[in-house]
């Protein structure tokens, strides 16, 4: 990648493809058009076998949800708090769960949602979900606040997340312009002093670094100086969300950089298509992906819902069961214990 970052995200076209995403989804969302279709490739595939349900359901249980939104939040309704999603994980026999809130650590809620669902478990004979926490960044906790790091993994917490919602890069990305947010770099494009601070506990304590919704500059700045430091877990955020987006090639130079790449359900059909997906896959094989739902927003689907379409979407293009377990389940299970 060049010195000179290329913002996918902010690219003047990305706004007319985003429409066209939009578009084709309410298209395919009409009852007889869908039926239509459904019934033609049934003609056509009349001598071909079933699809493998069994296979589906196992690639589900064990998998990861590297990023799910349970509530209570403050900033947006949610489907269900941590406790149920949680339950609900447990049940199909998911391996672990990441909670991210975005105004507050979910590190000491995620300690008493274990509690809880160990538990349900044990009274239903099922299979314990793990279940991790961290902190975002954002101005609530403080920004940049490496007391708010010490705090969360001191209660358990895993993941630290840049961050979002104040972020300089986000706000300008939604329209409310720069200058209140949070920068990462200063003038000299350097890694800004509390930012290196917290990449030093970090790699202190083994904590897992996600970008979130920063500049592609600050993501690659920071990986660098997180490397550097040595920090060994990362994951490089919803690549195919339109605040975050990357292209191919720069989702390869963060891989080639040690990072895992995070692809994510809740804008399948709607900010992106699998035909930007597949692309991503190809550039930097299964080996640095990880999955996630982000889901839990009350108007996403369900969260194992969305594993579940990622799971099926790969399926349907090729992917190897193999290789999908390896996304969905061995990738994020190594980067977080």
């Amino acid at each position: 990648m060049k010195e000179d970052i290329y913002e996918a995200s902010l690219a003047p076209e990305r706004e007319h493809i985003r429409g066209q995403y939009q578009d084709r989804a309410a298209k395919d969302g009409t009852g007889y058009g869908r039926l239509e279709r459904s019934i033609q490739a049934l003609k056509a595939n009349v001598k071909s076998p079933l699809f493998d349900v069994d296979s589906m359901w196992d690639l589900l249980r064990d998998s990861y949800d590297i990023h799910q939104h349970g509530g209570p939040s403050s900033t947006v309704s949610r489907l269900f708090d941590e406790i149920d999603f949680a339950i609900h994980g447990c049940y199909v026999g998911m391996g672990g769960i990441v909670f991210k809130n975005h105004d507050s650590p979910s590190t000491r809620s995620v300690v008493l949602a274990q509690k809880v669902v160990d538990q349900w478990a044990d009274e239903h004979g099922k299979k314990k979900i793990e279940l991790f926490g961290g902190v975002v960044l954002n101005y609530a906790v403080g920004g940049l606040n490496p007391d708010a790091v010490v705090s969360a993994y001191r209660l358990g917490g895993k993941y630290v997340w840049l961050p979002n919602m104040d972020a300089n890069h986000h706000r300008e990305f939604v329209g409310q312009g720069r200058g209140e947010g949070i920068d990462l770099l200063d003038d000299r494009d350097r890694v800004v002093p509390k930012m290196k601070e917290i990449l030093e506990i970090m790699a202190d304590t083994g904590m897992v670094l996600g970008t979130s919704h920063v500049s592609t500059r600050e993501r690659l700045m920071v990986v660098r100086e997180a490397r550097r430091l040595g920090v060994e877990r990362i994951t490089i955020t919803h690549v195919n969300h339109p605040v975050s987006w990357l292209t191919p090639e720069q989702c390869k130079t963060f891989a080639d950089l040690g990072a895992y790449i995070g692809i994510y359900a809740m804008d399948i059909g709607v900010t992106y298509t699998w035909d930007d997906v597949m692309p991503v896959y190809q550039a930097v094989g299964p080996e640095r992906i990880v999955l996630g739902s982000d889901c839990g927003h009350y108007a996403s689907v369900h969260p194992i819902e969305g594993m579940r379409r990622l799971i099926l979407g790969f399926g349907k293009r090729g992917v190897s069961d193999r290789d999908i377990k390896l996304m969905c389940r061995d990738n994020a299970h190594d980067l977080l214990h």
